[in-house]
C-alpha cells in the first residue's frame, strides 16, 4: 500500500510559515485538478485559546482560506492537566488528525516550529524513558558546569563518561537540547540513546519535510518586529488575562512560552509595586522578548541542522513563489532532502 504523503513546513519563528502555508492551500484551490489542503498546526501555545496574539496565530481571514486543526483546543487556565500539552499528546492526536484528512481525500500540510513535535510526529513516539522536572533540572546542571569547564568538548565527553560514546559524536556543534536529553536518558536508564527504538508512523505516512531559512540579519529584523505588534495588538492583555485566572509565570507551557512569561513577570511585579510602570520599563520588556526570541531562532537552526529529512529552502518576500517551490517538490515521487540539493541558503 502507497504512504500517505503528508507536507511538512517548518523554520525560525517569525519566517513567515503560516503565510507560505495559506499560500499552498490557495494554489491549490486554484488548481481544480489538485487535492485540496488541511493545515495541522504543530505549535506549543497555539494549541491554546485566549492566546492569539503572543503564539503568532493566524486571524480570521487566514483561517477562511482552508480547514485548520489543533489550534485554540485547550483552556490554558484548565486544572485538569491540560497546561501541560506535550509531545506525546501531540503526537497521538496529530496522528488521527491527518489518518482523517487522508481518509477525506485531502492533504495534510503539518506547519510549525516545534521540533520536539515534529521529532516525534515524523521518527515516533521514542521508547527511552519520559523527562521528570527533577531528571530534567539535574542533567541541566550537570551539562551547564561541563559547558562552563570546557565548552561543547567537555560536554560531549561528560555524556561519554556517563556511558553514551555515541551519541555525541552524531550531534551538531551547540546543540545542547539533544546533549542535555541524551545525558539525562543515561543517567536515568544506564542506556545510550541508541538503545531506545521508536515506534515508526511510517508504515502509514511519507513525510515531506521543508525548513525555510534566510540570512539571520533579515530574520531578527522580522523578529524585533513582531514583538513590538505584539505588544501594539495586546500581549499584555493576554497576559493579564492568565495572571487574572490564577496562573503564575512559569507555571504552564503557556505560561512558560517566551513573550507570555516575561509579560506576567512584568504585570505581577507591577501590581505588587516592585517596578514602575513607564516607558523605559516597557521599553525594557520588549528587548528582552527580542532578543529571546533571536536565541530561540538560532537554536531552531540548530536544531533543524541535526534533521537530515527536511530540504532548506530560501525564503523571499514573494510567498507565493516559495508555496509553489514546495508543492512542486512535494508532488514529485521521491523526496529531495538537504538545504545543499535544492534551496538557495546552504545550512552553513
Amino acid at each position: 500500500t502507497r504512504r500517505a504523503k503528508v507536507l511538512v513546513v517548518t523554520g525560525p519563528t517569525a519566517i513567515g510559515k503560516s503565510a507560505v502555508a495559506i499560500a499552498m492551500a490557495r494554489a491549490r484551490r486554484e488548481r481544480r485538478d489538485a487535492r485540496e489542503v488541511e493545515i495541522v498546526s504543530c505549535d506549543s501555545v497555539q494549541i491554546y485559546r485566549g492566546l492569539d496574539v503572543g503564539s503568532g496565530k493566524v486571524g480570521a481571514r487566514e483561517l477562511e482560506a482552508c480547514a485548520h486543526h489543533m489550534l485554540s483546543a485547550l483552556d490554558p487556565r484548565a486544572r485538569d492537566g491540560s497546561g501541560e500539552y506535550d509531545a506525546n499528546a501531540y503526537y497521538d492526536e496529530a496522528v488521527n488528525v491527518i489518518d482523517d484528512i487522508h481518509r477525506r481525500g485531502r492533504d495534510a500540510v503539518v506547519v510549525g516550529g516545534a521540533g520536539m513535535y515534529l521529532k516525534w510526529l515524523t521518527d515516533g513516539k521514542p521508547s527511552a524513558p519520559g523527562s521528570t522536572p527533577e531528571t530534567r533540572e539535574a542533567a541541566e546542571r550537570a551539562v551547564g558546569e561541563a559547558r562552563a569547564r570546557g565548552g561543547w568538548r567537555e560536554a560531549v565527553e561528560l555524556l561519554t563518561r556517563a556511558g553514551d560514546a555515541e551519541t555525541g559524536k552524531t550531534l551538531s556543534e551547540n546543540d545542547w537540547y539533544r546533549l542535555t536529553r541524551a545525558y539525562e536518558i543515561v543517567r536515568t536508564s544506564g542506556q545510550s540513546v541508541k538503545a531506545f527504538a521508536r515506534e515508526n508512523p511510517e508504515a502509514r505516512f511519507d513525510f515531506r519535510c521543508f525548513f525555510l531559512s534566510s540570512p539571520r540579519v533579515e530574520l531578527y529584523r522580522k523578529i524585533d518586529a513582531r514583538v513590538e505588534g505584539m505588544f501594539v495588538d495586546g500581549i499584555m492583555d493576554e497576559a493579564a488575562w492568565l495572571l487574572n485566572a490564577g496562573i503564575a509565570p512559569g507555571e504552564n507551557v503557556p505560561a512558560r512560552s517566551i513573550g507570555y512569561r516575561q509579560a506576567m513577570e512584568y504585570l505581577a511585579k507591577a501590581r505588587a509595586k516592585e517596578i514602575k510602570v513607564d516607558d523605559a520599563s516597557l521599553l525594557e520588556l520588549v528587548n528582552e522578548i527580542q532578543m529571546l526570541n533571536r536565541a530561540y531562532a538560532k537554536r531552531q537552526f540548530t536544531w533543524f541542522r541535526g534533521e537530515s529529512r527536511y530540504a532548506w529552502i530560501n525564503v523571499d518576500d514573494d510567498r507565493d513563489a516559495v508555496a509553489r517551490r514546495i508543492l512542486s517538490e512535494f508532488d514529485r515521487d521521491e523526496h529531495r532532502a538537504g538545504g545543499e540539493e535544492i534551496g538557495d541558503l546552504s545550512k552553513d
